[in-house]
């Protein structure tokens, strides 16, 4: 069985789902002020002021248990308050698998009432975190063996969950759909990936699928969220594969291609589609230094794109300003190497955040924001 890893989605029919009713006791928001040491694991932005942030107190590496908390602000982290969360525990990567499906490790709202905590298990809420129902998504999902939620989105009145069924006998995963405002789950289709990428721009959406030998497939695409395409897509290379989805709008979408060497060490291309991704051609390609942990693109503003890579020192992003034809590196905060960057999301031509680390990780858990672009980031303080 793989190693389950959340993928955060920067929101640039069959198999109902169910409820199982509530998920524990959650009650209203609770008093202003975050305890020192919160320590954050995903974010949700819904703007450059209003967001969440799932993370955990007190946390530590080798301690497999750790109590789920949600922190949100309304005025671009200035100031914080917990948000209801029901009695959940944090998902423990370097645990047991099998054990954890009600555990969860990412965050998204849709907006300031309808959210999600999910990775592996679900949970939803349509009264800001007041109340949370647990959501049982049925099919051939199995939860006893590592199957669950593993990313979301949310945009344009729709929720989205990629989900793999059973990671334990390796089937493949699949893509359901909600209302926000409901738990009206079902699957989309019956489109499959190996593992796969998603991303959503308004009403638009796409499904990249790699084969079982990472090449890449195909890239199933909507523009209204409802009515799909299947188009050709190949990584450039014959062990490439679909590493990451930035829309620029919802015909302007940049998708990177990925072949990890080892050593911290992965070749990158990115890839420009001008038709909703019906066709796209080769940009160039990004620095090998580094594992891809982030792939993001400022809203209608195609040029400037960021790469998130982890290394064994410290972690930094790639940018560029001109379309991937040249690449700086920026440094960000860092508690040491290999650690884990993401949720990586602008909110604006200007306002991005990133979570770097996380509360198991041995070292530092920090929330990051720019306001220039993505040029310099900076902590936030809780």
């Amino acid at each position: 069985m793989h190693r389950r890893v959340t993928r955060i989605i920067c929101a640039a029919v069959a198999g109902a789902l169910i409820s199982l009713g509530p998920a524990g006791a959650a009650g209203p928001a609770q008093a202003a002020g975050l305890p020192a040491g919160f320590q954050p694991m995903s974010a949700s932005f819904l703007s450059p002021s209003s967001g969440f942030v799932l993370g955990g107190v007190g946390c530590t590496h080798g301690n497999p248990v750790c109590r789920a908390r949600l922190a949100a602000t309304t005025d671009g982290g200035a100031h914080w308050h917990f948000a209801g969360a029901p009695d959940l525990l944090l998902f423990y990567g370097a645990g047991d698998l099998l054990t954890q499906a009600p555990r969860v490790s990412g965050v998204v709202f849709a907006n300031s009432r309808d959210g999600w905590l999910y990775g592996p298990g679900l949970y939803a809420t349509h009264d800001g975190g007041a109340h949370w129902q647990r959501i049982s998504l049925g099919g051939n999902i199995v939860p006893s063996l590592g199957g669950g939620v593993t990313a979301m989105a949310a945009s344009a009145g729709t929720a989205w969950a990629v989900v793999d069924p059973d990671p334990f006998h390796g089937l493949a995963d699949e893509l359901y759909r909600s209302p926000a405002g409901t738990n009206a789950w079902a699957r989309v289709g019956t489109m499959t990936a190996a593992q796969a990428v998603f991303a959503v721009a308004g009403r638009a959406a796409w499904f990249a699928s790699s084969t079982e030998t990472g090449r890449g497939e195909y890239v199933w695409a909507t523009a209204d969220g409802v009515h799909w395409n299947k188009y050709p897509f190949s990584c450039p290379g014959a062990y490439y594969q679909p590493a990451g989805i930035a829309p620029v709008s919802p015909s302007h979408v940049l998708f990177l291609c990925a072949f990890p060497q080892g050593m911290f060490q992965t070749e990158k291309q990115v890839l420009l589609s001008v038709n909703g991704g019906r066709t796209e051609h080769l940009i160039g390609p990004a620095p090998m230094r580094g594992d891809v942990s982030g792939f993001a693109v400022l809203p209608d503003r195609a040029k400037m794109i960021t790469i998130a890579v982890v290394t064994p020192g410290p972690d930094y992003l790639y940018r560029s300003v001109n379309g991937g034809k040249t690449w700086t590196r920026v440094t960000v905060p860092h508690t040491g190497g290999g650690v884990s960057l993401s949720s990586l999301c602008y909110v604006s031509p200007a306002v991005g955040w990133m979570v770097i680390g996380g509360p198991f990780g041995g070292g530092e858990s920090l929330l990051l924001r720019t306001t220039d672009a993505g040029a310099t980031w900076y902590q936030v303080r809780f």
